[in-house]
């Protein structure tokens, strides 16, 4: 989890299991949506909607599913800007398993296991024009603040 600066937890849901007892997968997708747009309140004080003109589009999304996550399990979504391009940044994201061992009045021994990692890739989108358009410098300057400066690419 190091390198992540942002981190929420999630209330694993009756209705997110399938038949074999865990999660479905298709809950992860809308764990790290959860997780992104918490990422976006946080980071820019906004919500989704940061205008038509000057607004974000999911453009890929990748999950690497490590191992289930069952219907007790402490959940939280750890995420950070890893790129930022021209008119597109990558957001990744941990699902993780959190296990108290011991606890006493003084500390916690807490242990992490990695359930599942993905990636999306985002694009600034003008909803009026439909297309994608650079990111503003002062966005690029607020995840730069907030992670610590993130390397750019060169690429889209």
């Amino acid at each position: 989890m190091k390198n992540f600066n942002h981190k929420i937890p999630i209330q694993v849901r009756f209705k997110d299991l399938d038949d074999m007892g865990h999660v479905n997968n298709a809950n992860h997708l809308s764990y790290i949506e959860l997780a992104r747009v918490k990422y976006f309140q946080e980071v820019f004080d906004i919500g989704t909607d940061w205008n038509k003109q000057d607004g974000l589009i999911l453009a890929r999304v990748e999950m690497d599913f490590r191992k289930p996550i069952f219907f007790n399990d402490k959940v939280s979504v750890y995420t950070r800007c890893s790129r930022i391009g021209k008119k597109s940044f990558d957001l990744n994201f941990l699902i993780v398993k959190e296990t108290i061992l011991n606890s006493n009045n003084s500390s916690e021994e807490i242990t992490t296991e990695i359930l599942a990692e993905g990636k999306t890739v985002l694009a600034c989108y003008d909803y009026i024009e439909r297309k994608a358009i650079e990111i503003p410098e002062e966005r690029k300057r607020i995840i730069n603040e907030y992670e610590g400066q993130v390397i750019p690419d060169g690429k889209n």
